[in-house]
């Protein structure tokens, strides 16, 4: 560790007298920064790290230890996945340390950009950073400029180790040897090479034959547990496992390493690219690639597992509508009546007289005549600013707004797609049975979810359909639009009313609707 100049010194006692102005302390307290990443072969051990700065703090009578954090087994490329250092950080923000002591400056961060961000957020925190191999006068040109080249030696280091790693996978995938991790369902690891597991491989040819013949997944797991196939952790396969494995190309034979096109770590140290290694003489095959090729094409034909839930709301004025007189949100509800029985709709206040002993004197409307009502007034708005300004930006408006929450939906269902694979390979390889079904769980409710968004790109793809004919038809006649020519369906009618009206109050009272518009 160095020893602290005149300078530094000089600062810190600074800052010892403003902290104990501010809020009475004798020393100022010092936190100590430990990591260790899983593949640091060096001699950098957390205890010895940890010495180090204390025998630091220890020097100097201005100083005295506050607190530790450690964490071992974490990559230094990345900040956003260490909680002791966030800990540590929000703790700088709060002021509750004052000086942050590592033994060397990658401990902080082995990043570029996230160690001057945090540097960068050190000082602005007030807190001061002691590094065992920082340079000295950091704040004039030439000591930034010497500290940014040890911050990207520091860059250089992980990224090189990272590329040497994955060059040597490459090269053992060429060979037939594996990269690690728990082998497949049917399979098991022998001197790092792919066997077959007799237990287990009947298993997966009856998956596939049957699965070829046209069978549910039900049915395919009953037989499996009738036969006494299970999985690993002793439990019957679920539709989330059996569908995992029905994917999973190494039955055939091939073992793919780099995928084209494949999952990539969120956290990625390597910015270089390797190409894709595929060795079809790598694994014993449990089928052949003709069976696998036709269950793949009968799984792709097969629609989602979950019935995408609809929006069968009627109320299409719901979280526009307010009382007027409690100013309570209204909602809807559908009530039965009449000598038929004929249900029929109304907007209520939830605090109209009578209901939990609520005092609004605010009586239920209709709902049929209430959005008529904001239909013939919204139809009269909209065709007097088509009359008067340039129809093509608000139909332009009306386009980009449905194309937007498009784009939204399309990135969403792209993320829950990685994260149900993601699932699907946690279920498939854990040998907990309690891990395996929360994964499977998981996997089930997020397919539920990407179905559903599914429908809802559809429907608005639909009302971006809708909109531009409007806007073609208006172009054509160039006269008003009728209401039934504007409100062409339910799903257009409440994205219409959402569009351009910001709130509507009901004034029982004075038997008035006032409909407020968005800017």
């Amino acid at each position: 560790m160095k020893i602290l100049d005149e300078k530094e010194i000089k600062t810190l006692k600074a800052l010892l007298t403003e902290r104990s102005k501010k809020y009475g302390r004798k020393k100022l307290r010092a936190a100590i920064y430990a990591r260790k990443s899983a593949e640091d072969i060096r001699d950098t051990s957390l205890p010895m790290q940890i010495a180090n700065c204390r025998d630091l703090i220890e020097r100097y009578d201005f100083l005295e230890e506050y607190k530790v954090f450690q964490e071992d087994g974490v990559s230094g490329m990345f900040t956003d996945i260490r909680p002791q250092y966030l800990e540590m950080m929000e703790l700088a923000e709060k002021r509750e340390i004052d000086v942050i002591v590592v033994m060397k400056l990658d401990r902080l961060s082995r990043d570029v950009a996230d160690a001057s961000t945090a540097i960068k957020l050190i000082s602005a925190y007030r807190c001061h950073l002691i590094a065992g191999d920082d340079v000295a006068e950091t704040n004039t040109p030439s000591g930034e400029f010497m500290r940014n080249i040890l911050l990207a030696q520091n860059q250089y280091y992980s990224r090189r180790v990272a590329s040497d790693v994955i060059d040597a996978e490459c090269k053992n995938a060429r060979k037939g040897l594996t990269a690690g991790g728990i082998p497949p369902y049917g399979l098991k690891i022998i001197d790092k090479h792919f066997e077959l597991n007799e237990k287990e491989a009947p298993a997966i040819k009856i998956m596939f034959e049957r699965c070829a013949k046209g069978c549910s997944y039900k049915e395919i797991i009953d037989e499996l547990d009738s036969l006494g196939f299970h999985t690993r952790a002793g439990n019957r396969f679920s539709y989330s496992s059996l569908n995992a494995l029905l994917r999973n190309d190494k039955y055939y034979g091939t073992f793919v390493y780099n995928r084209i096109g494949g999952k990539k770590k969120k956290h990625r140290v390597l910015n270089e690219f390797f190409d894709e290694v595929r060795n079809e003489c790598a694994i014993p095959p449990i089928i052949t690639k003709k069976l696998f090729d036709k269950v793949q094409a009968k799984l792709d034909s097969r629609k989602g597992i979950c019935r995408p839930r609809q929006n069968t709301s009627n109320f299409v004025l719901t979280g526009l509508l307010f009382c007027k007189d409690c100013g309570s949100p209204m909602s809807g509800a559908t009530n039965t009546g009449g000598r038929n029985k004929e249900k029929y709709r109304r907007y209520i206040c939830p605090k109209h007289i009578g209901r939990n002993g609520a005092t609004c004197k605010t009586k239920p409307i209709r709902a049929d005549y209430l959005e008529n009502a904001v239909k013939s007034i919204l139809t009269e708005s909209i065709n007097a600013y088509l009359t008067s300004a340039d129809s093509t930006a608000l139909f332009e408006g009306l386009e980009k707004s449905v194309q937007q929450k498009i784009g939204i939906l399309s990135r969403r269902i792209s993320d829950l797609e990685n994260q149900i694979n993601s699932f699907l390979d946690k279920a498939a390889n854990t040998s907990s049975s309690k891990l395996a079904e929360r994964y499977e769980k998981q996997t089930e409710e997020y397919i539920c979810s990407q179905e559903q968004k599914k429908a809802d790109i559809a429907q608005l793809k639909s009302e971006l359909q809708q909109i531009q004919n409007l806007k073609n038809d208006f172009r054509s006649h160039n006269r008003a639009l009728t209401e039934n020519e504007i409100f062409t369906s339910k799903e257009v009618t409440r994205e219409l009313f959402h569009i351009f009206i910001r709130r509507i109050e009901i004034d029982d009272q004075n038997d008035d609707i006032s409909v407020f518009f968005n800017d």
